[in-house]
């Protein structure tokens, strides 16, 4: 799967000149405040954190990765998302009001690997120099048709063993006095990681071998896929932003029938129009539209942890 969108020429210059807007409001409003936090689902901090007066302000890319960092940061952190819940990053389109929070970021949080490139877009209009964290440097990736998939955190035991370190060393690089408590909720949080996936193995367990075949919407499962012992069957679009065609969608059914696979993942993000036009074509009577993967939703799916539960709570009720 190509994480790239690829943008229709007017679509170039509505971007440019949306780009062009963010520029001039960033400089106009570089010292203005990154907005209010403690909501959950809008990309805010977690309800269960207060962060401090002076709280170190971070800006992630998604929503996803904002509540790792909040969890991690503790009341020294206030993290907020660029792309709010419920949109996917990989087509997501600037606006002018992301420049605010970016004027005055301590750290920007991504997660690279293709999956954000619209914060380089973003940055380089922007001309900011903020200190930034790329999660997905260094993981070894799964690589699908040559392309990397940055989709590391649906398996929680990468979130634990790349995500949390790197997250706790940069805030406590740029927050020397905050560094026991940093790595203390990192701490904290692996335990919460690791009866995570004890939890979601336990559950997965009620699925039979035979039935654990996955048909899902874009390519964002093959480490989930890989951790809990699924096997990939397809998927329904190669690239976000651009349909399959008649004769891609026909060998989709072919091998959705051959797998004998009992349902059609979507997710909430995405129309299920073509889910569901796989789903009729292929004989599978049942149609899950709504899993989470690159942006949180609304509780229980409103945190990462919520999200995982929420996700193998549906893919175990359709495979069992």
């Amino acid at each position: 799967m190509r994480f790239v969108m690829r943008h229709s020429r007017s679509k170039w210059i509505a971007t440019t000149c949306l780009l062009g807007a963010i520029v001039v409001l960033s400089a106009c409003e570089a010292g203005g405040g990154s907005g209010s936090v403690g909501q959950t689902g809008t990309g805010q901090s977690s309800p269960a954190i207060t962060p401090g007066p002076n709280a170190l302000k971070v800006v992630t890319t998604t929503t996803v990765f904002a509540d790792i960092v909040q969890e991690v940061g503790g009341a020294r952190v206030a993290a907020t998302s660029i792309v709010p819940a419920g949109v996917g990053p990989e087509d997501y389109e600037p606006r002018p009001d992301d420049a605010r929070k970016l004027g005055d970021a301590a750290l920007i949080v991504s997660n690279g690997v293709g999956l954000d490139d619209f914060l380089d877009r973003l940055l380089a209009s922007a001309g900011g120099g903020h200190p930034r964290l790329v999660l997905g440097d260094g993981i070894p990736a799964i690589t699908i048709d040559g392309e990397a998939n940055p989709h590391f955190w649906l398996d929680p035991t990468l979130v634990a063993q790349y995500y949390v370190p790197a997250i706790v060393g940069k805030l406590s690089e740029l927050d020397p006095g905050g560094k026991q408590a940093y790595e203390a909720n990192g701490a904290a949080y692996d335990h919460q990681l690791a009866a995570l996936d004890a939890d979601l193995k336990a559950r997965i367990d009620q699925i039979p071998v035979a039935n654990r075949k996955l048909v899902t919407f874009h390519d964002a499962f093959p480490y989930f896929a890989r951790h809990y012992g699924f096997e990939l069957v397809g998927v329904v679009i190669e690239n976000v932003g651009q349909d399959p065609s008649a004769a891609d969608l026909a060998a989709l059914v072919d091998k959705v029938k051959a797998a004998h696979v009992k349902a059609v993942f979507s997710e909430a993000q995405f129309s299920p129009k073509l889910s569901q036009t796989l789903a009729e074509e292929a004989g599978v009577t049942q149609v899950v539209t709504t899993l989470y993967n690159d942006a949180l939703g609304p509780a229980p799916a409103d945190t990462y942890l919520g999200l995982m539960r929420w996700n193998v709570d549906q893919i175990v009720q359709a495979l069992r």
